[in-house]
């Protein structure tokens, strides 16, 4: 049985670590990575799921009819759906873009939450994933931190290369992997900004220990196998019981 409400008590707590120093440095650097992911992607219908708000990033899309579902309201942000991320209270192939913003980890059910992502996105849609990666400042830091269940270390953080697994068996294809965040999470504003240089590194080989991790991934449209019916099979050229051209049976005759 899933738990919703445990699992909207972990997104508030999030959300509510978002407001601290090193969650706005974060989300910050979010709406950067959402920004270059969604350039260059059209469409009708955008959904962001959850309680974090990349207000930056949604507004620099070329998609106008922008939505937000949470299981509760939350704040004053207009265009609300309120529902169950794990049940989506919409219809199949209905969206061009979906934002899964650290759901995963945060949920006791993350393949039933890809599976209504899956089933809500139209062919060639996107789905777009932000997640902490384990490989990374923000994962040492867990390895620590994370018994004292404190937000964000108590999430499970899911490394990219396993969540491309999932997302292949759904039928989607990753077109983007991006990192940010390699700043460590101080309590010092001006201490991070002054450690902003380090964000630099997300053009080079140590890349992919970035503490966020942002995945596009299109869903690939499916050409179905054609079965041919028994009458659209090739008949052979004399069929039994017609009868052979006049001229082939003479030739039998006179070489008899």
């Amino acid at each position: 049985m899933i738990s919703s409400q445990k699992h909207e008590q972990l997104q508030l707590e999030l959300s509510r670590w978002y407001q601290t120093v090193a969650g706005q440095y974060l989300q910050h650097q979010e709406n950067q990575l959402l920004i270059n992911g969604l350039e260059g992607v059209f469409g009708y219908h955008l959904l962001s799921m959850g309680p974090l708000e990349y207000r930056e990033a949604l507004s620099a899309s070329s998609i106008s009819h922008r939505m937000v579902i949470n299981t509760t309201a939350h704040g004053d942000r207009k265009a609300q759906l309120i529902g169950s991320q794990y049940d989506l209270p919409l219809q199949k192939d209905s969206l061009d873009v979906v934002i899964l913003p650290h759901l995963l980890e945060f949920s006791s059910h993350p393949h039933q939450i890809l599976r209504e992502v899956e089933r809500v996105i139209v062919p060639n849609g996107r789905m777009i994933i932000l997640g902490f990666n384990p490989l990374s400042c923000y994962g040492f830091c867990r390895a620590i931190f994370g018994f004292l269940g404190r937000m964000p270390w108590k999430g499970h953080y899911y490394h990219p290369i396993r969540l491309r697994d999932w997302i292949q068996l759904l039928g989607f294809r990753i077109t983007r992997i991006s990192y940010a965040g390699f700043v460590p999470p101080l309590p010092s504003e001006a201490l991070m900004t002054k450690l902003a240089f380090m964000e630099r590194a997300s053009s080079s080989f140590i890349a992919p220990l970035g503490s966020i991790y942002m995945i596009v991934a299109r869903k690939e449209t499916v050409t179905p196998n054609v079965i041919k019916q028994p009458w659209m099979r090739k008949r052979p050229a004399l069929e039994k019981g017609v009868a052979e051209p006049t001229t082939r049976i003479r030739a039998r005759q006179d070489r008899q």
